[in-house]
């Protein structure tokens, strides 16, 4: 690689890392008041679309998709998102949030795929994905330029296996990665490969150098816990897990990190049970005060302080997955089945239903 090139590249993050605040406020044709919305990913029929919806049920805009979707980040100027396919999917769509309309197709590079997952730099000027190398099994985050139809710019080891979900940190410079640290190939689908040798990380990445600054892990007996999905507040970041091992051992499923050290919160034994070893999304509450997460095979959401990790109460919804932030503090929006629901840790109640529809893994509030 170029010397020019490289100094090119560091200097396209350094100041795409240093616009200030206020690029994240979204844009007043999609942040009026009382105009809350949310958009997550669903099939219908044998479709699948990226739905931008509100509390009333109504559609704002229905984007149809190649193949089943995951993650979406919504652009810093609340104007457009990009949706990532579900692992180990290889496309991804930018798309309008006020048409729907898909403005740009990405597609992986050959020998990698997409890990469903994306963050804008705070300017918006880049978008970070994490994504597989099939020949090697390293994981990588990709830098893509939005205003050169999302060309690869370069692209760097994440320190680990299975890369999922990243989040850029409040200084702007800081991304978190949630290594899972379970092997998959192409031709073998989602099947683990790696079991006993799994070593799953949450890195955190300086954009402006390219080098990992950090890498926290779990104790070595807890290394099957998989780490796979965060919610960010401040300086403080919650991860949902994944238990790969023995399915009659119930496991925490929590873990937070303060900006110093990372720590498992423990669980009484009867919610470990009840949530069933897997966690599939997570989420604070407006206020940073309050996570949910939810536990789709156990049909159970799950509420804790997000401070010191105490256990605030649980609801029940079936296949319960999607998880946002509400109208308000303490409130949450949540995807179960056709299904949406307002919840908080003192029970739910259904806001809409989309026949016919299930919706997946993940929801993104827009305003």
């Amino acid at each position: 690689m170029a010397t020019d090139m490289q100094v090119t590249r560091r200097h396209i993050l350094q100041t795409g890392a240093a616009v200030g605040a206020s690029a994240f406020l979204p844009s007043p044709s999609l942040a009026q008041p009382n105009d809350n919305r949310w958009i997550g990913c669903r099939k219908l029929g044998d479709t699948h679309y990226a739905t931008q919806f509100d509390t009333t049920g109504k559609i704002w805009t229905n984007t149809p998709l190649p193949s089943r979707g995951h993650g979406i980040t919504v652009s810093p100027d609340g104007r457009t998102a990009l949706i990532v396919a579900r692992r180990p999917g290889t496309y991804a769509l930018w798309v309008d949030l006020e048409s729907g309309e898909t403005l740009t197709r990405i597609e992986s590079a050959p020998h990698r795929h997409f890990y469903g997952h994306s963050c804008f730099s705070r300017d918006g000027t880049h978008i970070f994905m994490t994504e597989n190398d099939t020949r090697s099994g390293a994981g990588l985050i990709s830098v893509r330029d939005t205003s050169r139809a999302f060309e690869e710019l370069d692209h760097f080891p994440t320190g680990g296996i299975g890369p999922h979900e990243l989040a850029l940190l409040p200084d702007g410079k800081t991304i978190a990665i949630a290594n899972g640290g379970i092997l998959t190939r192409p031709e073998t689908g989602r099947t683990p490969l790696n079991l006993e040798s799994m070593a799953p990380s949450l890195t955190l990445f300086d954009i402006t150098t390219g080098k990992i600054n950090t890498q926290h892990r779990l104790p070595a007996s807890q290394h099957q816990l998989s780490i796979r999905h965060m919610s960010v507040h401040q300086n403080e970041i919650a991860l949902a897990l994944q238990f790969e091992g023995p399915r009659n051992i119930p496991m925490p499923l929590l873990a937070l990190f303060d900006g110093v050290s990372l720590r498992l919160i423990g669980t009484p034994d009867a919610l470990a049970r009840r949530m069933r070893n897997y966690a599939g999304s997570i989420s604070h509450d407006l206020s940073g005060d309050i996570i949910a997460m939810t536990c789709p095979k156990a049909n159970l959401v799950t509420f804790w302080a997000a401070k010191t990790g105490e256990p605030l109460g649980q609801t029940r919804a079936g296949d319960v997955c999607g998880a946002a932030p509400g109208k308000k503090p303490g409130e949450f929006i949540l995807t179960a089945r056709a299904d949406i629901l307002t919840a908080s840790f003192t029970g739910h109640h259904a806001d809409a239903t989309f026949s016919r529809s299930q919706w997946d893994n993940h929801l993104t509030r827009i305003a």
